[in-house]
């Protein structure tokens, strides 16, 4: 052949009846992704329409027994603990109920970690938890280790604070020395830690 020599097409391949995916593959392919398309778009309006349940609105029993247990009592009260060395670390807030719990974080009827911001915390306590006396306990865990550490004689070497202000002399102080009424609505409370 030459240069100049026309090609001819091989007539094995032309006179030979394309196959169904050689006539038809655009077709195929374009099916193919309509079908996906289909089956996203079903799922996706499934999803956000057909799935939707409607809002449940209490029946007369369940407010009743919401109220109840409120005793009327409902607000929010606030504690403002002043005094942390520095903001590292958090603050941790327990409230107590009863005597019988009182200094064991894991009885306690409100319990927070909350972080410190310019030597202060300022952490919201719905009323509905708190019953008619209460004891609060709070202590600045600067390594957040949540364990008030002590120094070698024993006393705490982190800033810890009680309702009423209150200290103890050989020890954390009592019940009868940290007890108050519960606060009314937007009552602050604040608590000196050192």
């Amino acid at each position: 052949m030459t240069q100049d020599s026309p090609v001819i097409p091989d007539l094995e391949y032309s006179s030979e009846e394309l196959g169904r995916w050689r006539a038809n593959h655009g077709n195929l392919l374009l099916g193919f992704v309509a079908v996906i398309f289909l089956v996203g778009a079903s799922v996706l309006f499934y999803k956000q329409n057909l799935s939707f349940a409607p809002p449940r609105f209490p029946d007369a029993e369940n407010i009743d027994a919401v109220l109840d247990d409120a005793v009327g009592v409902s607000g929010t009260a606030f504690i403002r603990i002043l005094g942390a060395a520095n903001d590292k670390g958090t603050m941790k807030i327990a409230i107590y109920g009863a005597e019988s719990t009182f200094e064991r974080p894991a009885d306690a009827v409100f319990a927070s970690v909350e972080p410190i911001t310019a030597g202060q915390v300022y952490v919201p306590v719905p009323l509905t938890v708190l019953p008619e006396k209460i004891a609060i306990a709070v202590f600045h865990d600067e390594n957040d280790d949540s364990a008030l550490n002590k120094n070698a004689i024993g006393f705490p070497s982190e800033r810890y604070g009680f309702s009423r202000n209150a200290r103890g002399l050989t020890g954390p102080p009592t019940w009868a020395q940290t007890v108050i009424p519960r606060p009314s609505d937007d009552t602050t409370i604040e608590i000196f830690v050192r």
